[in-house]
């Protein structure tokens, strides 16, 4: 329990910590003063200021904000103007971009954080005559299961063919016709099994029901930070997609609310550290994503409102501003609870028992 508790906090704080430096480094570039830069909510646990700002570390360490001088719109009846270095006196560039670089930072972390894993770890192989031919995982009901394959294990000889990649191997599948022999190496020892033709599905005669085993090759640093840039277009556009297609589909799309987040967190914790780092990423895009959503209440809400400024040259009435942003906080509201409801039914209502049925076309991503 105390594991999970800390992994949260080690995944949340930096997400929460670069989204409002975001914000606080747009304030300073644009001359906007910060009147609190604050980590957490509810009471002030420490705090320091220093020159206009007042940093603070406050009791519940889940989430943040920044305080800008002066008002987010500014009255039109108001007595005074604005002040200089208040937020509501800047053109409305300098608060579009005050608003979505909280978002763009948590884009920053992220490619960061890709960047130095495949830095580390390296890109994975794509190409099947470059990956050898060693088992990653092996497919229950399938001939695989009854040859005695295991994790690890590399094949190198179909029917008496030598294979030495796995495009060679999946032709040589492909090829088959009736039983089939398999020569495989485990650690040092050399080994041998056959399976009949008739074990294999008739639906997917060339499936033996196996899935590589990932490799990677090294890459430099500077092809490290584009692959990071990319990862985080690559999972936005994922996500996009996939809330597309739900709609298209008229579905509900797949949304994870705090329990699903605290519930990964949890799982990523008790796996290697690398997967907990990708995780803190993956969630730095999600975050930086959702806040860019053209939602009263959100980032993007706002920064919708100051692109209608640059367009027009004014702001929508305050009347009509507080109804959006009720409107925003609602459907916040909403989206909360329909994700937390949907956390709940995945997490802790799972069916008993459950039967998959593996069509041909879903066969193929059982890797022969």
């Amino acid at each position: 329990m105390l594991l999970s508790v800390l992994a949260v906090l080690v995944v949340l704080s930096p997400i929460v910590i670069i989204h409002e430096f975001g914000h606080y480094l747009a304030c300073r570039l644009t001359g906007i003063r910060v009147n609190e830069f604050s980590f957490g909510f509810g009471k002030i646990l420490w705090h320091k200021k220093k020159g206009d700002t007042d940093y603070q570390i406050r009791a519940i360490p889940f989430g943040g904000f920044v305080e800008p001088a002066g008002p987010m719109f500014h009255p039109e009846d108001a007595k005074e103007p604005p002040k200089p270095y208040e937020f509501a006196a800047k053109p409305w560039y300098a608060k579009f971009f005050m608003v979505v670089n909280g978002a763009l930072f948590n884009y920053v972390l992220a490619a960061v954080i890709f960047a130095v894993l495949i830095f580390i770890q390296g890109m994975p192989q794509t190409d099947p005559a470059q990956l050898p031919a060693v088992v990653g995982s092996i497919a229950k009901n399938y001939p695989a299961e009854k040859l005695d394959l295991q994790q690890g294990d590399l094949i190198t000889a179909v029917n008496g063919k030598t294979v030495s990649n796995w495009k060679e191997l999946t032709d040589a599948l492909q090829a088959r016709e009736g039983d089939l022999t398999l020569n495989y190496t485990r650690g040092k020892g050399a080994l041998q099994a056959t399976v009949s033709a008739a074990d294999f599905n008739p639906a997917a005669p060339h499936v033996l029901g196996i899935t590589v085993q990932p490799a990677y090759y090294k890459v430099s640093w500077w092809q490290a930070a584009g692959y990071g840039v990319y990862e985080c277009y690559y999972w936005t556009k994922y996500s996009l997609q996939s809330i597309g297609k739900s709609f298209a589909k008229k579905k509900a799309p797949e949304l994870a609310g705090p329990i699903g987040i605290v519930n990964i967190i949890h799982q990523a914790a008790h796996r290697n550290l690398l997967d907990f780092v990708f995780l803190i990423a993956m969630l730095s895009v999600a975050v930086g994503m959702f806040n860019l959503f053209p939602i009263p209440v959100l980032d993007g809400g706002y920064a919708l409102v100051y692109l209608w400024e640059g367009l027009t040259h004014k702001l929508p009435t305050e009347k009509t501003l507080n109804r959006a942003i009720n409107v925003g906080l609602y459907l916040l509201i909403l989206l909360v609870v329909y994700a937390s409801y949907s956390d709940i039914k995945r997490i802790f209502f799972k069916p008993k028992t459950a039967v998959v049925q593996t069509t041909a076309s879903e066969a193929q991503h059982v890797q022969e």
